[in-house]
């Protein structure tokens, strides 16, 4: 039985998600009678583990690619079987994984309304969320992003590698994900599969240049560490 609470993403800051279907499959939800509450960015709320996130945990969740989402309640404890692809998918194919006939909405006059409080949300230009959640059942524990991460974002813990400083993680910058060897890091936020939890083959690597990565990156760790930078951000008062 599908949840009457729902959470819909309109990751304003990017373009990823269709704003227009944001609206669409709001309002038709809206008039279904469920319970829908857009939010400008779910992985900030992740991030900052808002207060919100079991609320939105308990209900259906509309967002990224679902092994993205799937993840980020994972880091946080928590689990929701009732996941959809807003980015992925057409208004057409989400109304049917919902069982919604589109052919039973004539007249849908809130989603302009709906459009306009998207709109209004703020964009954080080159500020917002941007950091990496692991896929657990990909993760082999090997640490290479551990080592490879300049900033502190990883830590191991137990043998276990954690995402511990998310918001250390240099925006736009993908590189520890294209060095994993599972392919197990993903950035929401990335325009290309796999890296940002799709199922395509979009971006791919061969083991030479993971390699090469790798070593690069270790040298300059230990070049800074020589020369005495420190190698996570400083907090700005």
């Amino acid at each position: 039985m599908l949840h009457k609470k729902v959470t819909v993403c309109a990751c304003v800051s990017r373009s990823f998600m269709d704003k227009e279907r944001v609206a669409e499959v709001t309002a038709i939800m809206r008039k279904k009678g469920y319970e829908v509450t857009v939010v400008a960015d779910l992985c900030k709320e992740v991030m900052t583990r808002s207060a919100d996130m079991e609320r939105i945990a308990s209900g259906m969740i509309l967002a990224c690619h679902t092994r993205a989402i799937r993840s980020h309640l994972d880091w946080l404890g928590l689990n929701n079987d009732q996941l959809f692809d807003l980015r992925g998918n057409g208004t057409s194919t989400i109304l049917s994984q919902l069982s919604i006939s589109a052919q039973d909405i004539e007249e849908i006059p809130e989603k302009e309304t709906i459009l306009r409080e998207i709109e209004a949300f703020p964009v954080e230009n080159g500020t917002d969320a941007w950091y990496p959640v692991l896929d657990k059942t990909r993760c082999i524990e090997c640490g290479k992003c551990h080592d490879f991460c300049l900033f502190g974002v990883y830590t191991i813990e137990n043998k276990q590698v954690k995402v511990v400083q998310p918001q250390n993680c240099k925006n736009n910058c993908p590189a520890c994900a294209r060095m994993c060897p599972s392919k197990a890091i993903i950035f929401p936020k990335y325009e290309k599969s796999p890296i940002n939890g799709g199922t395509a083959e979009e971006e791919t690597f061969n083991p030479e240049e993971m390699d090469n990565m790798y070593r690069e990156r270790l040298q300059m760790r230990l070049q800074q560490r020589r020369a005495g930078i420190p190698l996570v951000k400083k907090e700005i008062p």
